[in-house]
């Protein structure tokens, strides 16, 4: 596959995904970045480096929601821009082993954010989360050895609570799933409620698929513990004013073409840092977010 084509499709391929969650994009960007920079067919240095950074730039925007991808790849340019004098053939070591790093340490990230939340759930806890996450999916294959229960939702649109309802099914998990409109009803039958999140902003709010903010708020108002599951490398020294919310295509809604109708697909929603009982990261239970670490 010629360079151009490659990079198309790996942008595609995240353009296009409307059901994972931000670790996974992640992932799939850095491993995009790993495989481009050994098969890339320039062999000129200088070249070389400026055409991969060029195309972490375009990964980079692809989905402006998520923190951790505009971290990630900001760690990953960092490091090879500091090998800008390299010559092809340690320029292509140093691209793939960075991005491996990177993966590396999200995994154990993620792994230190599931032991966090098991000591924090008791024994037959009921469990809410809406949308889907890599890291909540993570902590329910661990939890699920405490026999305890859950309520999704489908998580319009996209409906990604269908694929959190297999897994759960798959591990046992007894499951009421419910539609969105339903979090009023079911957030007061639930003990906690855990959800990963896109991006957490500087002052603590926290972008996610849009429903959050409003299951947050039922969690506040029914006095049910609402905790976000996030890696650090997923805090943004963006503001809400600042950040952008994508907005989807509008035939996800299924609405004829009317007119006067506008239909409005946006995807994520801010959830204020008052509503979040704390925010769990792989350092442990953070009851204040303060400015995200520096990425090296």
């Amino acid at each position: 596959m010629k360079n151009s084509q490659f990079k198309q499709a790996s942008l595609n391929k995240i353009i296009e995904d409307h059901q994972s969650g931000s670790a996974k994009i992640a992932f799939i960007a850095l491993q995009a970045l790993a495989d481009y920079s050994v098969q890339s067919t320039l062999t000129d240095p200088a070249f070389y480096l400026r055409d991969l950074s060029d195309f972490a730039l375009r990964l980079q925007q692809t989905r402006p929601s998520m923190a951790i991808l505009a971290n990630t790849i900001d760690t990953w340019r960092q490091a090879i821009g500091r090998s800008h004098k390299a010559n092809l053939i340690t320029l292509k070591r140093i691209a793939l082993d960075k991005a491996h790093d990177l993966m590396a340490q999200s995994r154990l990230a993620n792994e230190q954010i599931v032991h966090q939340v098991c000591d924090l759930i008791a024994d037959d806890s009921v469990i809410l989360t809406h949308s889907i996450s890599s890291t909540i999916i993570s902590c329910f294959t661990e939890l699920a050895k405490k026999s305890i229960s859950a309520i999704i939702t489908e998580s319009r649109p996209g409906n990604e609570g269908c694929l959190v309802a297999e897994r759960l099914s798959h591990l046992g998990i007894e499951t009421q799933f419910i539609t969105d409109a339903q979090l009023g009803l079911f957030v007061p039958k639930a003990d906690v409620v855990l959800v990963g999140v896109d991006s957490i902003l500087a002052d603590g709010s926290v972008v996610n698929k849009a429903g959050t903010y409003l299951t947050a708020l039922v969690a506040y108002d029914t006095g049910t513990p609402f905790y976000v599951c996030a890696e650090s490398t997923k805090q943004s020294r963006k503001h809400n004013v600042s950040i952008h919310l994508e907005e989807m295509g509008a035939a996800e809604l299924n609405l004829a073409d009317l007119p006067h109708i506008t239909p409005r697909n946006i995807y994520f929603d801010v959830t204020p840092a008052r509503l979040i009982s704390g925010w769990i990261n792989e350092y442990g239970m953070q009851t204040l977010i303060n400015e995200p670490p520096k990425h090296v």
